[in-house]
């Protein structure tokens, strides 16, 4: 039974180590032949999915709740500064709701890939309910809680900055210049990461500087990026020509709702932007994912000896997954006894062998 165990154990093993790069990382090499997704590649698609899904609901209040804002800050007449700064308070406090939310689902999507590791080491070892206590204890909303801690932690680490610098003072106000002080380096920390298309978000302090002129004027984005062409695509907004969706801040004819409403929505647009395009690399979701996954397959590895002892328990149990992988001599009841034996003997060993390690 020693010998037949120790075959299994390397077969688990490597049956895990096959399953863990198919399914949840998928290597390059095995992608080829493999139509289906990885748990690390749902998990940022779940990311993109749910970053749209909230961004979406975060638009649709701060719409709802401009216009409360707007009509409070409307006697004598509009009051374009204040509306400004009661906007973006009321919004930063929502955009801290809005990251909050969007880790705590961050965390669920991981917890289920996760669980779909777990399960699958569970049928390695005959269905056993022991594998998942051991790997991730009792409780799965601890578990789920300790995953949204860390989440968050990597989240707020990069979107933090990018939130305060852009959300919470208006363009050109001394608000803004302080913020963009105050946080040092941290402002530039996105810069290393954003991958999108978009030159004028390739560094956040000239974005935070210029604002929205920085897509849609020809003649700034000349001056400080080089390029004339405007920006073509930008999240949540469509920009044919000049002229068309493109407000000039500085013109005094323009009214000043619409003035404030332009800012203020081309800010949230940014903000998305760089959570779409370079956050997620920023805060290493991908890594963090990995380590997660490839940790609870280390922890099953190193408990060769507990798993002697569940091969034990499911015997006594006459589990029939168990029965039906013995080989026909393994199988009497005389020789069971002299099996069983030798499989506690072994988990004990292994138990102290682990110990004095």
């Amino acid at each position: 039974m020693t010998l037949w165990w120790h075959r299994k154990w390397e077969q688990i093993k490597a049956d895990l180590q096959n399953f863990y790069e198919t399914s949840a990382i998928n290597k390059p090499l095995e992608k080829v032949n493999n139509e289906s997704s990885s748990s690390i590649e749902k998990f940022k698609e779940r990311y993109g999915q749910l970053l749209a899904s909230e961004m979406a609901k975060l638009r649709q209040e701060t719409l709802r709740k401009k216009e409360i804002i707007f009509d409070a800050n409307s006697f004598p007449d509009f009051d374009k500064a204040k509306a400004n700064y009661a906007w973006r308070d009321n919004l930063y406090g929502d955009v801290r709701k809005f990251l909050d939310a969007l880790a705590r689902q961050l965390a669920a999507e991981l917890k289920d890939e996760a669980l779909k590791l777990v399960d699958y080491m569970s049928s390695l070892l005959w269905g056993s309910s022991q594998v998942k206590e051991r790997l991730i204890g009792y409780s799965e909303q601890e578990f789920l809680t300790r995953l949204e801690n860390s989440l968050s932690v990597l989240f707020l680490r990069f979107a933090r900055p990018v939130a305060e610098a852009l959300i919470r003072g208006p363009v050109n106000s001394d608000t803004r210049s302080q913020i963009v002080k105050s946080l040092g380096a941290d402002v530039e920390l996105i810069d290393n990461y954003y991958q999108g298309d978009e030159p004028a978000f390739r560094v956040l302090k000239k974005y935070v500087k210029y604002g929205s002129d920085l897509l849609f004027d020809p003649n700034l984005r000349q001056q400080v990026l080089g390029v004339t062409e405007i920006a073509k695509n930008v999240i949540g907004m469509t920009v044919d020509t000049v002229g068309v969706n493109w407000i000039d801040l500085a013109d005094q004819l323009t009214p000043p709702r619409e003035v404030v409403t332009f800012e203020v929505t081309n800010d949230i647009n940014a903000f998305e932007e760089y959570l779409r395009h370079g956050i997620f690399e920023a805060a290493g979701f991908e890594s963090y994912c990995i380590q997660e996954l490839r940790g609870l397959v280390d922890i099953f590895r190193e408990k060769e000896g507990t798993w002697a002892g569940v091969a034990q328990n499911e015997w006594y149990k006459e589990n029939p997954q168990l029965v039906a992988e013995l080989p026909a001599n393994l199988k009497s009841q005389e020789f069971n006894l002299e099996v069983s034996e030798r499989l506690r003997q072994l988990a004990i060993a292994l138990k102290r062998n682990s110990s004095s390690q």
